[in-house]
């Protein structure tokens, strides 16, 4: 095989891959019509998550969105939640989640108080649960074709709790249940929403 007629092989493999490469980010960016985004910062023993998807509703219906706050059993891994309003603007949510590291079931109860800005946002902070503590935020944007959704949390796990399971939850779970999370909302658009 000549010098020029390996260097062109070695081009066309190269090229072919790059378009593959190429190919598949246009794919997953048609397959996330959201626009989610997360990441995750540990700093010691504290984990600092921040997270925002972008969906087709108006500021009234991504605001019913996120204080309807037992719409959360449609995510996988909830397995129930219950609201108890507390005030104007506070509201406390008892929920129980289940999910399976390795084949063993591990079952969570959280008690969390939200404060709400109307239209706005939430305030939250974890009264009972599994986690030292666990605190954040919701704010929604209103932008030309929808509202995106922020969200921001630190968190300081449970020490009893092993690494590898938050590590676990982090980065196999928590992806996906802001993507499930933007699904469901999605299917709000066009629902009615007094003015």
């Amino acid at each position: 095989m000549t010098h020029s007629h390996r260097t062109t092989t070695e081009f066309c493999k190269t090229f072919g891959l790059v378009c593959g490469l190429l190919a598949a980010h246009m794919a997953l960016a048609q397959d996330d019509p959201f626009k989610l985004q997360v990441e995750v910062r540990q700093s010691g023993d504290t984990f600092n998550t921040q997270a925002s998807f972008k969906l087709p509703l108006t500021p009234c219906q991504a605001w019913n969105y996120i204080v309807d706050y037992d719409a959360a059993v449609q995510i996988p891994g909830v397995v129930s939640s219950k609201t108890t309003r507390m005030g104007p603007a506070k509201t406390r949510v008892e929920r129980s989640l289940r999910e399976t590291f390795l084949f063993f079931p591990i079952r969570m109860h959280t008690v969390i108080e939200f404060t709400e800005t109307a239209g706005k946002g939430t305030d939250f902070v974890q009264i009972e649960g599994e986690a030292k503590s666990h605190r954040g935020s919701w704010r929604l944007e209103p932008s030309t074709d929808g509202t995106v959704f922020r969200y921001q949390a630190t968190s300081e796990p449970d020490s009893s709790i092993p690494m590898p399971v938050i590590r676990y939850f982090l980065d196999k779970r928590l992806r996906s249940s802001f993507a499930a999370m933007a699904q469901v909302g999605a299917q709000r658009s066009g629902t009615s929403c007094p003015s």
